[in-house]
């Protein structure tokens, strides 16, 4: 476990906002930042957002685990706290046996809830997959979920695979409103591999 630097957040207003949070020097909270600009942002703590004095390296979307580390004076200072295995953790993959008997591949893309930004988690979710057999070649996959609407951008290989692909979103679009009971968005659009010309 490694201890970064400094997060600091005026005590008067955090006490405002959150009166029933107890602090103490040496406890560990869970935060999300919101939002960003310069040197401060918006974190998400116990669901109430705070003005934080926030350290480099961290952007808007960033997960944090907050060590007390100070809350006598004006301010409560908090340190990021990152766990190496964590740190070190591989992209999850699961390996699929299809029907063929051939080996497919999904795995989940990193940064993929963070497309968009801004403190929006509690009202909408995304996931980012990569999905990769002998005969579709890779597809990329984004699934993301907001109020009142379900969206799926497939990118697939140029060709047939695309052409299927396309036919069947109709199909895709009328399924995923009737089991989510909100409207749908299906775009597939065709996936051009890049030529290393170096190689």
């Amino acid at each position: 476990m490694s201890v970064q630097p400094l997060l600091q957040v005026e005590a008067a207003f955090l006490r405002r906002q959150m009166p029933d949070l107890i602090l103490r020097e040496g406890s560990t909270l869970a935060a999300r930042v919101a939002e960003r600009q310069g040197r401060h942002g918006i974190i998400m703590l116990a669901g109430a957002p705070l003005v934080a004095e926030l350290p480099d390296g961290v952007k808007t979307g960033d997960t944090l685990k907050l060590l007390v580390a100070d809350t006598r004076g004006e301010k409560v200072v908090m340190r990021l706290v990152q766990d190496q295995a964590a740190e070190q953790a591989p992209t999850p993959t699961i390996n699929l046996t299809q029907a063929d008997g051939s080996q497919g591949r999904l795995t989940v893309d990193e940064d993929g809830s963070q497309e968009g930004g801004g403190g929006r988690d509690r009202e909408q979710a995304a996931i980012a997959l990569t999905y990769e057999t002998p005969k579709l070649g890779v597809v990329g996959l984004r699934l993301e979920i907001a109020p009142g609407v379900v969206k799926v951008r497939a990118e697939v290989t140029a060709g047939r695979i695309y052409e299927l692909a396309d036919d069947a979103s109709d199909e895709l679009r009328s399924r995923l409103t009737a089991l989510t009971g909100r409207a749908a968005e299906v775009t597939v659009v065709p996936r051009h591999d890049h030529i290393d010309a170096y190689a």
